[in-house]
């Protein structure tokens, strides 16, 4: 039996040191009940209670709403409110990367956009920006549910590299809470030494042996995090049906027996003259079009 449709307002966080989202603005999300992709819509009356507590917060933790960013958001949400037919949720995840183009850093955005070409039949695209999206919310089951969906007949995970075993939390805190986390540990580490100076010097120097341990283990957390997130460009096909060549132009034979799938995933290799050099699983790499993907 599937789940029953929830409801919620987005959890505490509006602000950029919480959610790192430029000019505090952290939309409501919309959520799936596998496999149907149908979402809960709430009532007029709940949005403008929601809206009204956003603006609260906003308040009181000190952040100022930009004006035209709000209003880009507000018009996002009301585009997929209404939408009706698969080109006005693409008109939707328009709206919404509008607002990640002002310099928005939001796992709620990503999120949102991701729903509305999911709905617009861009499963490709959606997949990017749930994957994005994972990267700033970790354990949202309602993002880990769209994310399973828009896999859904794609094996696209792939051997899980040794390191991951050995960070075995990577996935538990957000990427940029990781650098949050480092700094305040090695701060509670320089405490904790300078206080063993003067006081307790045997259980605050454990304490600080400990402090530091943890501090360490962040840091190689937040700089792996920075590798596969900033370093490594990833990608996903989004044309139906694309042909990978063996060089940068139509003139080259295929380089696999079959066209690459729309959602497939892969890691960037290399980029020239309007085409990408992809790998996927495997070690496989061919030459695609670079409008028939998208990196990020």
């Amino acid at each position: 039996m599937p789940p029953k449709t929830h409801s919620r307002r987005c959890p505490p966080g509006l602000c950029v040191r919480c959610e790192n989202v430029s000019g505090g603005l952290h939309p409501r999300l919309l959520h799936v009940v596998p496999p149907g992709l149908l979402w809960s819509l709430p009532s007029t009356a709940f949005r403008a209670w929601h809206l009204s507590i956003l603006i609260v917060l906003l308040a009181g933790c000190g952040a100022s709403v930009d004006p035209s960013l709000y209003a880009k958001f507000q018009s996002a949400q009301v585009a997929f409110d209404q939408a009706s037919s698969p080109e006005q949720f693409v008109r939707a995840a328009a709206l919404y990367q509008e607002i990640l183009d002002s310099g928005v850093v939001s796992g709620a955005v990503l999120y949102n956009q991701g729903n509305a070409f999911m709905r617009g039949g861009e499963r490709g695209r959606a997949l990017a920006c749930y994957r994005q999206a994972k990267r700033h919310r970790p354990r949202d089951p309602y993002l880990d549910a769209n994310l399973r969906n828009a896999l859904s007949g794609h094996n696209a995970t792939g051997r899980k590299p040794v390191v991951e075993y050995v960070l075995f939390w990577q996935d538990w805190v957000s990427y940029s809470s990781k650098f949050t986390l480092s700094s305040v540990f090695a701060l509670l580490t320089f405490g904790l030494a300078v206080g063993s100076l003067y006081l307790w010097p045997v259980v605050l120097k454990r304490c600080a042996l400990a402090a530091l341990l943890v501090t360490l283990a962040l840091v190689l957390s937040a700089v792996y995090d920075w590798y596969r997130f900033t370093h490594v460009k990833h990608g996903v096909i989004v044309g139906d049906q694309v042909v990978a060549r063996k060089g940068d132009g139509v003139s080259y034979e295929a380089a696999f027996t079959e066209p690459l799938a729309e959602a497939t995933e892969f890691v960037v290799s290399d980029q020239r003259n309007g085409w990408v050099l992809v790998r996927l699983t495997g070690a496989q790499e061919g030459w695609v079009r670079a409008d028939a993907v998208v990196i990020y």
